[in-house]
């Protein structure tokens, strides 16, 4: 009986293991917007963004660009009957760790995060050195399907003023929307 429980428990254990492994497989798919005619962001910022709370401002900054470029390309926004939802992930990273804001995001996120985190380790970086990621995903509503899915990553500048920020998340934005409307 000692060994059938023990037996068990290692079946266990090895299953809870092999659960929280990751396969370095992020899935980057590359949808079009064609066909296409309506968004809605998958959460809305506050209204009022509290601007000395720097998370507030680049999601504002990050979700008026968004709007912006998706209108540019002839998609409507449309908060009830939209076709497409879009979702968005900010990634910072040091050599040390890597951390999420996943507000308006529809999962975790933790398999990108993982991938991510994966991948700085094996560059050689100094170790004050910081990025950031955008990662966008687009989701047929209809199907339920991930149609789109991909990044831009900038290295975190501390010195740039406000204006110089703000332009480094809006070419982040347009640069990770690309693809999409090719």
């Amino acid at each position: 009986m000692k060994k059938i429980l023990a037996l068990l428990s290692l079946c266990l254990g090895i299953a809870l293991l092999s659960g929280c492994s990751t396969t370095g497989k992020v899935e980057l798919p590359k949808g079009s917007s064609k066909g296409y005619t309506t968004y809605r962001l998958y959460r809305d910022g506050p209204s009022d963004p509290n601007f000395a709370n720097r998370e507030d401002e680049v999601n504002k900054i990050i979700q008026d660009e968004l709007a912006r470029e998706l209108q540019a390309h002839g998609l409507n926004r449309s908060p009830e009957d939209a076709e497409l939802i879009v979702a968005y992930l900010v990634v910072t990273q040091t050599t040390a760790v890597t951390t999420a804001i996943s507000n308006y995001y529809i999962n975790s996120g933790s398999d990108i995060l993982s991938e991510a985190h994966r991948r700085m380790l094996k560059k050689d970086l100094p170790g004050s050195f910081e990025q950031g990621a955008l990662i966008i995903d687009i989701i047929d509503k209809n199907t339920g399907d991930l149609i789109y899915r991909d990044f831009a990553k900038r290295e975190i500048l501390t010195y740039l003023n406000v204006d110089e920020r703000n332009a480094r998340v809006k070419s982040a934005v347009n640069e990770a929307l690309a693809a999409f409307f090719k």
